[in-house]
């Protein structure tokens, strides 16, 4: 059986084209001297893992050991780097060429078709991939970690308040206190709120103890 050559384009809503991903493919498919046996498309977020592309997920069940596998850009692959680098690790294994126009030496077609070459260039492209994806994750981590100094030398409470304490409780609290509701009690306050006297009774608690109350 003939080898087949197959183009893959994924659109994140129905409002984006594809045009642009095959006009691309068609370019480059006619340079050098081919044709696209099959154009396939999801519409669906680039969050979304590859194998849970349903179209994406089909077409690889048709693959076969020498097929051909185009896309205009690598990352159209999968959801992030590790997404990527697996999906190419596994259509590799399956001996699926991957041509990714939009990333040097995976773009050369006379390349990819020599066997030890597109396998030494796939090597060293996901090798670089995790490289990058590594040192990306290192950087994120490292500035995550200098705001959270910056925010502690500044005396910042980190997380979520402490007090626990609704911000429109806090707010009809003070009103309460201040008696622009008249002269009713606790009790008559805390149905009013939609909430039991207990609950009442542990807000005031936890405000008192945090200051967090206006002072009148």
């Amino acid at each position: 059986m003939e080898n087949k050559i197959f183009a893959y384009m994924r659109i994140s809503t129905n409002h984006q084209k594809t045009d642009r991903q095959k006009q691309t493919i068609i370019e480059y498919a006619v340079k050098n001297g081919f044709c696209i046996d099959e154009f396939v498309s999801d519409i669906i977020t680039g969050g979304t893992k590859a194998d849970n592309r349903p179209n994406y997920h089909n077409m690889k069940g048709h693959f076969r050991n020498g097929d051909s596998l185009l896309i205009s850009d690598v990352d159209r692959l999968g959801r992030n780097a590790d997404d990527v680098i697996m999906e190419i690790k596994d259509l590799q294994s399956k001996g699926i060429r991957v041509v990714a126009l939009d990333v040097p030496f995976l773009n050369d077609w006379e390349k990819m078709n020599d066997d030890s070459l597109s396998k030494m260039i796939i090597d060293i492209f996901v090798t670089l991939k995790a490289h990058i994806a590594q040192q990306e994750k290192e950087k994120i981590h490292s500035r995550v970690m200098q705001g959270l100094e910056a925010a502690k030398k500044n005396g910042k409470k980190l997380g979520r308040p402490s007090t626990g304490v609704p911000k429109e409780f806090i707010k009809e609290y003070n009103k309460f206190q201040s008696g622009e509701y008249g002269s009713i009690s606790a009790v008559q306050f805390a149905k009013l709120q939609g909430i039991a006297v207990s609950t009442f009774y542990k807000y005031v608690g936890i405000l008192k103890g945090s200051h967090a109350l206006k002072q009148h």
